[in-house]
């Protein structure tokens, strides 16, 4: 199952199947976010692995200057549509999160909703967190929003299925080998596609000690987007503020 996310980022599918990840829970992860930064003009804003732009639209509407990349061109073609429609200057770029470099500073680097996690190793896991410190401003924040480890072993839902937009969805799950597993059937009228995810599991504390030796400190964090407290056995996600 190696690489998995190339071929899955890049089907017609894959917004279908995430279609219920609903602005609602954007834009609620987005005015967290914004609650609990400091205010200032000019803000540069990086939206890493930005897909289709579910959270890069919403702040380029808000004033900042946003830059968002994506390995997957299906969604980044989607961002730029998007985009183009609201008369919005983003600017978007293919790349690898392992790799992605930049010359400018940003005053706000944003991994949300699960990007992270899909390497086979824990080096390329946490890259570009690691790289992250040259593009960062001194002053900066970076903000990674991830599912709770411990609640997700607690409560892992082995199958569902529904119905989005005339195509059967069925989904298997099962947490191996300390990774969360989804197998993926999707029906549309006469033809079956099949795809997979597997994301490792860190736990919070594994994170906070990684970013820690990267020179990371934690300021803030929160359990869900609502702005919660974390509690380990309870809360959905773990939402993390750092600065250098």
């Amino acid at each position: 199952m190696n690489e998995w996310f190339r071929k899955w980022f890049a089907s017609d599918e894959y917004l279908k199947v995430y279609s219920h990840r609903n602005e609602e829970d954007a834009n609620n992860l987005l005015n967290l976010v914004l609650n609990n930064i400091p205010q200032k003009e000019n803000y540069k804003v990086l939206d890493a692995a930005c897909g289709a732009g579910r959270h890069s639209l919403p702040l380029a509407l808000k004033g900042f200057d946003v830059t968002g990349f994506d390995l997957s061109k299906t969604l980044l073609k989607v961002a730029k549509i998007n985009s183009a429609e609201l008369d919005l200057d983003i600017k978007y770029v293919c790349s690898d999160i392992r790799y992605v470099n930049f010359n400018a500073k940003f005053d706000l680097i944003l991994n949300m909703f699960t990007s992270f996690g899909y390497f086979e190793n824990d080096a390329e896991n946490f890259m570009f967190f690691e790289n992250a410190r040259e593009f960062l401003n001194s002053d900066g924040i970076f903000v990674l929003d991830y599912f709770n480890k411990n609640y997700l072993e607690n409560n892992v839902i082995p199958y569902s299925e529904r119905v989005t937009e005339g195509r059967l969805i069925r989904e298997n799950r099962e947490i191996k080998n300390g990774k969360i597993i989804k197998k993926i059937k999707i029906q549309n009228n006469d033809k079956l596609y099949e795809y997979y995810e597997s994301v490792k599991l860190y736990s919070r504390d594994e994170i906070v000690n990684v970013f820690n030796k990267l020179g990371y400190k934690l300021i803030n964090e929160f359990g869900n987007y609502l702005g919660h407290n974390f509690n380990y056995d309870l809360s959905e996600r773990v939402i993390l503020f750092f600065k250098l």
